[in-house]
């Protein structure tokens, strides 16, 4: 399974040490996610899972874009169920 990323409302940083938080914080959410969600290719095949990230809220959300309606439905619960 691949999992691809978009991360919007990412802060515009003006020093190294924010940019770093930032950074860290995004990487934080995408590793939580792709723990989450490893043991879903049992579930649904091995397709690609689109995640979009809100930095603002902290919050992840699963695209639907070419995933079955099932595999949304199996993914969503999932990502949700489990961060």
């Amino acid at each position: 399974m691949n999992i691809l990323f978009t991360t919007i409302n990412k802060k515009a940083c003006t020093t190294e040490l924010q940019k770093k938080l930032w950074n860290g914080a995004e990487q934080y959410m995408k590793d939580q996610v792709r723990r989450k969600l490893q043991s879903l290719t049992s579930y649904i095949g091995n397709v690609n899972v689109s995640i979009l990230i809100d930095m603002n809220k902290g919050f992840a959300t699963v695209l639907k874009n070419n995933l079955s309606e099932e595999q949304f439905l199996i993914a969503q619960r999932m990502l949700r169920n489990k961060i």
